[in-house]
């Protein structure tokens, strides 16, 4: 692991932290997308006169997009922020199980019982391990309020825990390959 890695790796452990790269990016872009939902909010009266083609099937709901956008990317741009000032651990793999929290809606402790499958895969050109529990419900029942509402939205998803590879600052492959030893040692899937 390089110097840039945080990442700390035992024989029984590993804990994984985001990428400062990543984090640093997606705070930008959100930025970015708050500057352009305020630039469009105040600039409303204008696209709606100069609107055409599908900026005038679209521009009706501007008002919306702006109200829904604006406070949404700016959590995310706090979130991000604070995330990249005060990092904290995407991930902790240990011999209770995976700690994950590599999201805003991260749910916390999965025990190696409770996990049905670990795979591998893409999502719009992005790599994420997912995570297939036997039971999501005690995942749920675990969060209170927003996050149980937030997390209830993947409940019926094939794939319904996700650690994207920006949660990590190593490649997830060796995190998959660190998860392996605890895989075997607890015949999942």
């Amino acid at each position: 692991m390089g110097e840039a890695n945080r990442t700390q790796v035992s024989k029984d452990s590993m804990i994984v932290y985001p990428g400062k790269g990543r984090m640093l990016l997606l705070s930008i872009l959100s930025l970015a997308f708050v500057a352009a939902s305020i630039w469009a909010a105040l600039n409303r009266e204008s696209i709606l006169e100069e609107a055409q083609g599908i900026t005038s099937v679209t521009a009706p709901i501007l008002p919306v997009v702006v109200a829904v956008s604006i406070p949404f990317f700016s959590l995310c741009t706090v979130y991000l922020l604070y995330r990249f000032v005060k990092p904290k651990p995407s991930l902790r793999i240990d011999k209770d199980g995976i700690d994950e929290n590599a999201s805003f809606v991260g749910v916390g402790q999965i025990h190696w019982d409770e996990i049905e499958r670990i795979v591998m895969y893409s999502m719009m050109g992005q790599k994420m391990i997912g995570i297939i529990p036997k039971d999501f419900e005690p995942f749920l029942e675990r969060q209170s309020g927003v996050k149980r509402a937030l997390l209830s939205m993947n409940k019926k998803k094939e794939i319904p825990i996700s650690i994207p590879q920006n949660a990590s600052d190593v490649p997830l492959e060796a995190v998959l390959e660190f998860v392996e030893q605890f895989i075997d040692q607890e015949k999942i899937g």
